[in-house]
Formats: C-alpha cells, structure tokens, sequence
C-alpha cells in the first residue's frame, strides 16, 4: 500500500524512511520574479537562477515546518537550527553580518532529498548562541536558528544541479570551491 494520504497508508510500510539532516546549504536571498522559480510552488522545484552555494555539514540539525490556517489564511513557519564548532573571531564577525541580511537555505536529508527553505521571502538568522561548556568534552562553537514565514510550504528540489552556480564547502571554516581550490573571503 502507497504511503500518499489519497490512498490510504499502512504506518509500517510508510516507516522505512531514514530521518535526520546531513547538510545546510545557505545563500543570499534575491527577490526573484515568480516566473524565475521554475516548478509547482509548494511542491517542488525544477529551476532556478545561478547561485553560488555555502555547504555546512552538520550533526543534529532540525528543520521543522508549521502550518498555520486561520483568519489571515495558510501560513508556513520555517525554522532551521543547526551548530557550528569552534569559535574564532572571524565566525563571529560573519554570524553577526548575517543577521543583517536575508538568506535562503537548502536542507540535504539523511535519504538524499533536498528542501529549500525562505525561498519567496527569505529566511533570517534570528537567533544564536556562543556556547563554551563547563568542561573540554562541552560545545565550543554557535547555536543558530534560521527562521522564515512563507505562503507556500517549503518545496523539494531534485538535485542541486538545477542552481547551476558555485558550491562552496567549509572545511575547518576555510572556504572552499568544489574543485578544492582556496577562497580567501576579505
């Protein structure tokens, strides 16, 4: 039996599912026209402009997605949490210039999907915490919480090829092209 709502489901055969984010990707949000975005809003995404795309692999990371229906209509609230080890001043000054401005975000599961998240509004970064534990086993690191309210609920997107631009990959908060190559950020 299909696991879709129209169809009826059996919970242990819809169970064989893998949970869990294995990766965060951010990136600047454009104000793009509808047209621009190609796809069923809500449901999925098959196109969408050339950008360039920051990689954050993570542990423990969350996103969770509200629906809210009342007076003012269908509301979606997405909220992104993840963490980032190590502090070093050249983080906190960048955390601190994010909060400036509005991102976008793809979330990569555990099974290989991908969602975007803030795509028609944008996403904010609302909130984070610089943590320094009691003892050496305790996070030395930031906290984040990405949030975004959206008329449409966060789509899938096939594969990341379909943003055609750069990925670029932290590795020990140096960043770098897929092709290894150093960027210096000034």
């Amino acid at each position: 039996m299909s696991c879709t709502l129209t169809k009826g489901r059996t919970e242990i055969g819809c169970r064989s599912n893998i949970g869990g984010v294995k990766s965060v990707y951010l990136f600047p949000f454009v104000d793009y026209a509808y047209n621009l975005i190609g796809g069923v809003r809500g449901v999925e995404i098959t196109s969408f402009p050339s950008t360039t795309l920051y990689k954050y692999e993570t542990t423990g990371a969350n996103f969770s997605e509200t629906i809210t229906n009342d007076d003012n209509g269908v509301s979606y609230e997405q909220s992104l949490t993840f963490t980032l080890f190590k502090q070093d001043l050249l983080t906190t000054n960048e955390l601190n210039r994010l909060t400036q401005i509005d991102l976008r975000y793809i979330v990569e599961y555990n099974d290989g999907s991908f969602k975007m998240g803030g795509v028609y509004n944008g996403a904010r970064l609302e909130d984070y915490s610089i943590e320094s534990g009691g003892n050496k086993a305790s996070l030395n690191g930031y906290n984040l919480t990405f949030n975004s309210t959206e008329e449409y609920s966060a789509p899938f997107l096939s594969d990341l090829g379909i943003l055609g631009g750069y990925l670029l990959l932290e590795d020990n908060f140096n960043v770098l092209l897929e092709t290894s190559e150093l960027i210096i950020l000034q």
